[in-house]
């Protein structure tokens, strides 16, 4: 970036985007996320961190231009500064970053996936978990973009009216924080099944994460408001920007760097194919790691809790998948406290699974704490046939011993192919880029497509809504380019 010599980009904002990163991986892949299925409270940290402090901190980093010019040069080239000067993405950009188009969205994502039976489905299932968490973020990006309004964007409204933007979003959050709190019942049923692992219980529990909510949001709206109504208050309207404007260049400097850039591409015109090929390779290499990581291996959101008994000195709750099949089958054991109800993560548990008739040549297989919840201890456990099993599961700590029974049933999977949500993600998304690029390239028109500069220019960067992109074919007819064109 400081090659290119692209103003506005300073360290800080380095550092803010990989902070909002943090802020993300903390959400998503800390105990917080193990934890959301066990404590109201939990899950509510989650997504305010999701909504109110990754969102403005990734905008903060100015990410538009980084992330463009980090693109291979065929993807920036024949995809991303296409999509960002089409008219129709500009449209829908604008539309969606308005004010109050943005305080409705964010407020209608928040009651909607708040209601008991979206969140009750979230809890389920852990894909819908992870549309939950992403209708959070990217709702929560939209909503903070027009505050932060990073660079090269420009306000669509005066920017006082984000202090009554951010006042009223901050009333719909008290509002939906209110009826977490001063609720006479449990909203979320789920949570009273599962092992209560803090020394309340599920309604109080339910009320701190109200009191979380509110008094984390209301600073998130109110901090933010204040600052910018001091601004407005304290600066003339003239000199009153949101952020730095983007940067004007003459016609004379603007021919000369594009001129320069076009060159270059002139010089690499011959590694084209090249181009294209390297990224085909990386585009199937990571998309295919990405759908294999996504689509394999055990989730612990993809257990439900099978049982929970009290034998004896212990507490002894098992989750496994809501249906089993003949095999191997994961199983995560939590070992509690029957008196004090404290987690036992160092007790010895073993399982053993024996057909309901007909003689047990199974043997116990130890569980091991290699779960993303490191409080369950978990195995596998192998299921040779359909029918009906009985699971035994032992506990033993010290010299205090315990065990549970817990009948199964294992279906047979249905005939038939089955291709995970990643797989079809990653091939739509393929196919879309494809039509794209045939779309620009249509056969039989001997003439190329102009090329968008955009971002990819030496510091010249078209922003959506200004004046018409530079293409290569007008700059490589003639050296001077006019200011038209520029």
């Amino acid at each position: 970036m400081r090659r290119a010599r692209v103003p506005f980009v300073p360290a800080w904002r380095c550092i803010s985007f990989l902070l909002g990163l943090l802020t993300v991986w903390v959400a998503l892949a800390s105990p917080l996320d193990t934890f959301s299925s066990f404590i109201i409270t939990a899950h509510m940290i989650q997504h305010m961190l999701l909504m109110m402090i990754a969102p403005p901190l990734i905008l903060l980093g100015a990410p538009l231009i980084p992330l463009v010019r980090g693109l291979p040069i065929f993807a920036a080239r024949e995809f991303a500064g296409p999509f960002l000067n089409w008219r129709v993405a500009q449209r829908i950009g604008r539309a969606l970053t308005n004010l109050w188009a943005a305080l409705v969205l964010m407020g209608v994502v928040m009651f909607a996936w708040h209601t008991p039976r979206l969140y009750e489905l979230a809890l389920a299932s852990s894909s819908w978990h992870e549309v939950e968490h992403a209708c959070f973020f990217f709702a929560s990006l939209i909503f903070w973009w027009p505050v932060v309004q990073p660079w090269p964007s420009r306000a669509q409204s005066p920017r006082w009216l984000v202090v009554p933007y951010l006042l009223l979003a901050d009333l719909q959050n008290t509002a939906l924080s209110a009826i977490l709190v001063f609720s006479d019942r449990l909203l979320y049923p789920s949570y009273a099944a599962m092992p209560r692992l803090s020394g309340f219980s599920a309604t109080h529990d339910q009320v701190a994460a109200g009191a979380i909510m509110w008094v984390m949001g209301s600073m998130a709206y109110v901090i933010p408001a204040l600052i910018i109504a001091v601004q407005w208050l304290s600066l003339p309207s003239s000199e009153f920007r949101s952020m730095p404007a983007p940067v004007r260049l003459s016609a004379g400097q603007g021919a000369r760097r594009a001129f320069r850039f076009a060159r270059s591409l002139r010089r690499q015109s011959g590694a084209r194919k090249v181009e294209a090929m390297r990224f085909i390779v990386l585009f199937a290499l990571a998309g295919v790691c990405l759908a294999v990581l996504s689509s394999g291996g055990s989730d612990d959101d993809d257990q439900v809790l099978r049982t929970r008994q009290t034998s004896g000195p212990f507490i002894i709750s098992v989750f496994a998948a809501p249906d089993l099949q003949p095999g191997e089958n994961d199983f995560a054991v939590l070992v509690q406290d029957s008196r004090t109800q404290d987690a036992v993560p160092e007790a010895t548990v073993g399982l053993r699974a024996q057909p309901k008739q007909g003689p047990s040549q199974s043997k116990f297989v130890r569980a091991a704490t290699d779960s993303e919840n490191h409080l369950l201890q978990s195995a596998g456990v192998e299921l040779p046939d359909s029918g009906h099993w009985n699971l035994e599961v032992t506990a033993r700590h010290r010299m205090e011993t315990a065990a549970i029974t817990l009948p199964l049933n294992v279906t047979a999977p249905e005939a038939g192919f089955a291709l995970s949500w990643s797989w079809i993600v990653l091939i739509a998304f393929a196919a879309v880029l494809l039509f794209a690029y045939l779309w620009r390239h249509r056969a039989g028109r001997m003439r190329r497509s102009p090329e968008v500069l955009s971002t990819s220019c030496e510091g010249v960067f078209i922003p959506p809504g200004s004046a018409a992109p530079v293409t290569v074919e007008n700059l490589s007819q003639s050296r001077s380019v006019s200011e038209s064109s520029t």
